[in-house]
Order: structure tokens, then C-alpha cells, then sequence
């Protein structure tokens, strides 16, 4: 492990500090961010049984191969009882996780929807002062609700595979959104050619050009598609005076490593393109913000529930069960209790009683 770079063991404990919230978290994450260090982030995301586990396992092993310590971070699904979670996806990188360069750990989703964990932004934080150079993270392949990682990711890969029975899943809008690479898997099995093609086509309705970079100006021909589209902020307008991407689709084969030094090119070329065009930056403070919002109203929530109104949530569920109300009246009346005490609590900061009624 002498250049690796990182003691496994260390960043291992550090993670798990962070990821379970522990009080001497807050320093690390202090230290963390104030190093104000970023590293490219790929997001990997797909349907279940699309291997990208096995994918994940190839772009590790290719970058840490070029000489770059690489952090691969697996979201799992969690059991909504327990929270635990089968933390199976490091026997799929078996090679990857065998490389001095590399270290895959494993995250329980721990119920958050969305396709990550609520502690990722901060585990990627975390990994890139503990002096990595890339992050790789597999989301948990929920499917179209799988899109969370978008605002995470500085480049996302999404991945598709035939034989899923359903290429209308090709031109569903999540997809087609969050995707700056596609990738077809298992493309020697039947069916691959017509799922690369349905996503060319689909890519063929917003964007014009060639896939990857294309030069400066308006395409003949296509005039402005789509310019207030959210996809255009991450990949440029094809109708103004700079250049635009196209996001690519690779046909690869995980499993025996074809097509994956195609697919870690139109990363790294995409990687490239968004920094000569300032689009890092500003991608970079619309995931930070959406982080605060996150943090922001999960703790406003928990700072709000006084002694008495948590408790009122069985007596209102109780409710809507016996059909005495709907979910939005017991929601309206949940509100209006922690509106009263917000206006108690305003009230007694502007008007604070006497010390001799102070008891």
C-alpha cells in the first residue's frame, strides 16, 4: 500500500464517523470543506441488473491505472425496518478493490429516496481532503426516481442495458436530463443496437451536432432547440456564440472490458469541456446549495417538533385510517401546531417575562 497514498484503514473509520453522524464528525467536515479542495465526481446510475457495479469496477481500475487515487462510493438499498443493508457490490469489483489507488466503500441508503444517501455529499467532501483525485458513485439503480444523483455528479453516467422489455424507457424525460454520458451495456447481446439507436434518436430531438464537443455558433438547420431546458444550463446552447455538448452514447461491454477506455475518454472529454466553459463552477454551487436547503429543512423540522406536537402524529394518522380525514387535512392541522408554537415562541423572545416570574 506505499502508493496508495492513503491509509485504507483511516479513511475507513473517518467515513463511518461521518456517515453515522458521530459528534467528532463535525471537526472532520470542518477541516474538510474548508480545505476547499474539489475532484471530478462521477455519478453512475442506471436500472437494476444493468451492471454497474461491474462497470464501476472497470472505470476505477482504468483511472487508478493512469496513476489517480480513486474513491468509489456505492449506495445500497436499505431495509425500511432496520436500515441495514446487503453491502454486495464490492464482490462485483473485485479487481478494483485489490489496487493500492483504489478504495470502494459502501453507503446504506438508509431510506432516502432519490437513488443516494443523505451523508454522500459529505463523504464526498471528506474523501476529496483525504487526498483522492476522483470519486465514482454508483447510485442505488431505483429507476427513473434514480435522478438525485444529477445534483450531485460533475458528470453522469447513465446506463442502459437490453432486454429490460420497455425501450419507451429511453425517451422518459428523467433520463434523457440527467444524462451527460450514455453508455449501452452488454452490447453483444441482441437488442443492444436498438437501445443505442431509441437513445440516439431521443438525443436526436434535443441536440444537434455531433456527440461530444461541438464548435461555437448555431447548426444549420435546428434553430434554438429547447434553450430554457434544464439540460442546456450542464450542456450548453446550440444557438449562441460558444461551444456545446452533445452527450455521447458508447456501446461498452463491463464484463470484459470493452468499450471502457471509450467511455473514460467522453467522461474526461466532458470533465474538460465543462471547465474551459466555467460550467464546473457554477454546477459546483447549485449542488452546495441544494445541500444547504437539504440540511437547512431537515434541521428546521427537528428544531420545530416541541414536547406535544410530535405526539400528535398517531392521533392524526389514526384519523386519516378510520376516515375521519384526509392525509392534506391532517397535514394542515400538523402545520397549523407548529405555527401557534413558532408564534409562542416569537412572542417570548419579544416580550420576555420578568426575572421575578422566571421560575
Amino acid at each position: 500500500m506505499a502508493d496508495a497514498g492513503f491509509d485504507i484503514r483511516q479513511v475507513a473509520r473517518t467515513l463511518s464517523l461521518v456517515e453515522n453522524r458521530r459528534p467528532e464528525s463535525h471537526a472532520v467536515l470542518r477541516d474538510a470543506y474548508k480545505t476547499g479542495k474539489h475532484i471530478p465526481v462521477i455519478g453512475v446510475t442506471g436500472p437494476p441488473g444493468a451492471g454497474k457495479s461491474t462497470l464501476l469496477d472497470r472505470l476505477a481500475l482504468h483511472w487508478a491505472e493512469l496513476g489517480e487515487r480513486v474513491a468509489v462510493i456505492a449506495v445500497d438499498p436499505s431495509s425500511p425496518f432496520t436500515g441495514g443493508a446487503v453491502l454486495g457490490d464490492r464482490f462485483r469489483m473485485d479487481r478494483a478493490s485489490a489496487h493500492p489507488r483504489v478504495f470502494v466503500r459502501s453507503l446504506s441508503s438508509r431510506g432516502h429516496v432519490g437513488g443516494l444517501s443523505r451523508a454522500v455529499q459529505d463523504v464526498v467532501a471528506v474523501v476529496a481532503a483525504q487526498g483522492f483525485e476522483r470519486v465514482i458513485v454508483e447510485t442505488v439503480g431505483s429507476g427513473q426516481a434514480d435522478v438525485e444523483v444529477a445534483t450531485l455528479a460533475d458528470c453522469v453516467v447513465v446506463v442502459s442495458v437490453p432486454g429490460l422489455g420497455d425501450q419507451i424507457q429511453a425517451g422518459k424525460a428523467g433520463i434523457l436530463e440527467i444524462g451527460d454520458v450514455y453508455a449501452v451495456n452488454k452490447s453483444d447481446l441482441p437488442g443492444a443496437e436498438t437501445v443505442a439507436a431509441h437513445l440516439e434518436a431521443n438525443l436526436d430531438l434535443i441536440y444537434p451536432g455531433q456527440p461530444g464537443v461541438n464548435e461555437a455558433g448555431r447548426i444549420a438547420g435546428h434553430g434554438r432547440p429547447y434553450a430554457n431546458a434544464v439540460l442546456h444550463r450542464r450542456h450548453g446552447d446550440a444557438g449562441a456564440d460558444e461551444s456545446f455538448w452533445r452527450p455521447p452514447v458508447v456501446r461498452i461491454g463491463a464484463a470484459r472490458g470493452t468499450g471502457v477506455e471509450v467511455l473514460c475518454q467522453a467522461v474526461d472529454d466532458f470533465l474538460g469541456w465543462q471547465h474551459a466553459s466555467g460550467r464546473d463552477d457554477i454546477r459546483r454551487a447549485e449542488r452546495f446549495q441544494e445541500h444547504i436547503l437539504r440540511l437547512a429543512s431537515g434541521r428546521l423540522l427537528a428544531q420545530s417538533l416541541p414536547d406535544g406536537v410530535d405526539h400528535s402524529l398517531p392521533l392524526l394518522a389514526d384519523a386519516v385510517t378510520q376516515g375521519a380525514m384526509t392525509p392534506w387535512e391532517a397535514a394542515e392541522i400538523f402545520l397549523d401546531a407548529l405555527s401557534e408554537t413558532w408564534r409562542q415562541r416569537r412572542d417570548t423572545v419579544e416580550n420576555p417575562p420578568a426575572p421575578d416570574k422566571i421560575v
